[in-house]
């Protein structure tokens, strides 16, 4: 992906001849390579978008220093024009074509979730939507999205765009005070704190969540930085020959190293990001001065300025032809032959883009005074937006009118086990619920009058988030606290229309992956929710007795997809100990089937009542685990098979009475959730005596 402020390697002052740095269009070539063939063919982080950050610092500063020196001021909306101008036609054209293969490429189910990213990617805000998914557990099995790759192009794209209008108001400011003389010196100044106090953050946010990290603005604005103080004050200087031969090879092999070596996926943007960062700004120091035994012969050769000037188009089409190439073959990773018609691929269109879009769009809109071309630039995105609005607003109309057939006889859900009808449900002309372009959204959770609250605690590494949500009131006749992970957020749609019906007081508290354990059975250490998830459990036994309830549900087994082998955590054991011990009853639910495959993908390609789809009740469940228990349970604790609202006979289908039951491969769907409110309340209140 090119640097896209200016003219892709033009630099210099305005006191010297600009010269186009040929190396600087081999070094984008060369991190387009890596991160082509590492997402081809490993899956791998290569830090080849680290080297596309740090020249956007490079030229952004050229650019503005430049404006100044011919005009002695800065046209910020100029600047922004020609960004966008270059940067939104090739975008555009990505995105259509990405939507139009995606609606006949990618399910149903998943139609909701293009649109979001179609929106945010038109809107250059694709980051923040992966941030939200990264840190929001509900959307971690959602598929890599076709458009993914626009995260980092946003990072881009609202630096380049808030940054001259930042330096054109501190030039004003400037011009009214006697420092004006030292303006470059201030610049310097201020980038250098910019930069450090960015990469602090970043250490910060990485060790306290990565995942978020990763995709955030603020801790990857440091490494933009660093290629805006090259600039500042490297860009006159030329290394001996000898240093500059050691800068641009040793740059060049680290780069290439780089991905092998590091897990830059699970590590960037903290400080192991200098990695590729040092490694481009030893290339861009080097620059030439090595003669000809430099790195810039090879950087500067046909090929390699071939590709470097078409980096940007390979950036953006690779990616959703990967994505795509894999929905349709059905396949985790690309076979040989796959990898290699999704390059070619990619290389065909990229030149297409290049030659008929990308360089004539971009050369007509410099020549256009600057609000005309915001304006067309504006009416280029226009049509995705309306895609994108119009595709989630029928999927809302389609919720609405899903909310509506709750209670229609066409759809019994769970009551239709133990009768002839557990499969299809006894109106075969219905279709089955949720739509496939909901169910991805189907997520149960706590009903909209609960009352919820999050509380935020300072914890060893960071701050960790304790969430809460109440039904009922203070003086129910019963209190029941629900706690734990998804797999018992599942339990709140019965739960709560029990409470409501019966007057008690339902409080959730969850958090994603962790339950009521001593210890984790699911994030391991090292991951980046384990730290916060083990303060989330410390916390757990004195949050519960502080509330003083009357029974807690908790999850009991835990299912493991296809390896047969449900087992009983002795965490869970141990936890539930410290409250029966305070003489509080516990019920530990046993966990739902997981399957191997993703469910509602399954069901669109095979159907829903394929064989495919289901899964074998011996796969999921070991019923001597709850006959006779690997390790005594406390006094007071009791195991609730559920098992039965979920299989019948020895298989576990994926449509039960007419309704869906999987939104992914192991979580339930809200809507079957409601349907199994009767089975669970029977089997609940003869369980406690109620």
């Amino acid at each position: 992906m090119s640097a896209p402020s200016i003219a892709p390697a033009r630099v210099g002052t305005s006191a010297e001849p600009r010269r186009y740095r040929t190396e600087i269009d081999g070094l984008r070539a060369l991190a387009v390579s890596l991160v082509v063939g590492y997402h081809v063919f490993s899956g791998r982080v290569s830090g080849g978008v680290d080297v596309f950050l740090v020249l956007t610092g490079f030229f952004l500063v050229h650019t503005l220093t430049s404006q100044l020196g011919r005009s002695g001021t800065v046209r910020p909306l100029r600047a922004v024009s020609r960004t966008l101008g270059r940067l939104v036609p090739p975008a555009a054209l990505v995105l259509a074509g990405t939507v139009l293969a995606s609606a006949v490429v990618i399910p149903s189910d998943r139609w909701r979730e293009v649109a979001d990213h179609l929106l945010a990617a038109a809107t250059f805000t694709e980051n923040r939507r992966l941030v939200a998914e990264a840190v929001d557990y509900s959307a971690s099995n959602v598929l890599a999205s076709p458009m993914q790759q626009f995260w980092s192009l946003s990072i881009q794209v609202q630096v380049l765009v808030a940054v001259p209008f930042l330096v054109a108001g501190a030039v004003l400011v400037l011009r009214r005070t006697p420092w004006s003389r030292y303006g470059r010196g201030i610049a310097v100044a201020a980038v250098v704190v910019a930069t450090g106090a960015s990469l602090a953050y970043s250490v910060i946010a990485t060790a306290a969540n990565q995942q978020a990290a990763y995709f955030s603005t603020l801790p990857r604005l440091w490494e933009l930085g660093v290629g805006a103080l090259v600039a500042l004050l490297l860009a006159r200087w030329r290394p001996h020959r000898h240093v500059a031969t050691a800068l641009g090879w040793g740059g060049v092999a680290a780069l290439v190293a780089c991905g092998a070596v590091l897990d830059g996926a699970h590590e960037f943007p903290g400080w192991q990001a200098a990695w590729p960062v040092v490694s481009a700004v030893a290339v861009i120091v080097a620059a030439d001065a090595a003669g000809r035994a430099g790195a810039h012969r090879v950087l500067s050769s046909s090929v390699a300025r071939w590709l470097g000037s078409r980096s940007y188009a390979l950036y953006l089409w690779h990616w959703p032809i990967l994505v795509l190439h894999l929905v349709e073959s059905g396949r985790e990773t690309p076979s040989a032959k796959g990898a290699a018609a999704v390059i070619a691929l990619s290389l065909l269109l990229t030149e297409a883009t290049y030659r008929l879009v990308e360089r004539p769009a971009g050369a007509r809109l410099r020549t256009w005074r600057p609000t005309t071309a915001v304006v067309a630039v504006a009416a280029l995105t226009a049509p995705l937006l309306l895609v994108g609005a119009g595709t989630i607003a029928w999927v809302d109309r389609e919720a609405a009118r899903v909310a509506a057939l709750v209670d229609d006889p066409a759809y019994p859900g769970a009551a239709a086990l133990g009768s002839r009808f557990w499969e299809t449900g006894p109106a075969g002309g219905a279709d089955p619920l949720p739509p496939m372009t909901l169910i991805r959204d189907d997520w149960p959770s706590a009903p909209a009058h609960a009352s919820c609250t999050e509380d935020v605690f300072e914890s060893d590494p960071g701050a960790t988030e304790v969430g809460m949500c109440v039904i009922g009131d203070d003086d129910a006749a019963r209190r029941v606290v629900a706690v734990g992970d998804s797999h018992v957020l599942h339990w709140l749609p019965p739960l709560s229309d029990i409470a409501e019906d019966r007057g008690w007081q339902v409080v959730s508290i969850f958090r994603g992956g962790c339950n009521l354990s001593t210890e984790s059975e699911f994030i391991q250490e090292g991951w980046p929710e384990f730290e916060a998830c083990a303060a989330w459990r410390s916390r757990l036994t004195d949050q519960i007795l502080a509330l003083e309830p009357d029974l807690v549900l908790a999850l009991g087994t835990r299912t493991v997809a296809g390896e047969d082998e449900e087992w009983l955590p002795p965490g869970h054991v141990a936890a539930w100990q410290r409250l029966t011990d305070e003489g509080i009853r516990v019920v530990g639910l046993r966990d739902n089937p997981r399957h191997t495959v993703d469910v509602p993908d399954c069901m669109a390609e095979w159907g829903d009542t394929s064989a495919r789809c289901q899964a074998p009740r011996s796969s999921v469940y070991q019923d001597d685990l709850l006959e006779s228990p690997p390790v005594e349970l406390p006094e007071g604790v009791s195991l609730l098979d559920t098992s039965r609202y979920f299989c019948v006979d020895d298989v576990c289908p994926a449509l039960i009475g007419n309704v869906r039951v999987y939104m992914d491969a192991g979580h339930v769907t809200a809507t079957y959730m409601r349907t199994v409110r009767p089975l669970f309340e029977a089997d609940l209140l003869a369980h406690v005596g109620w």
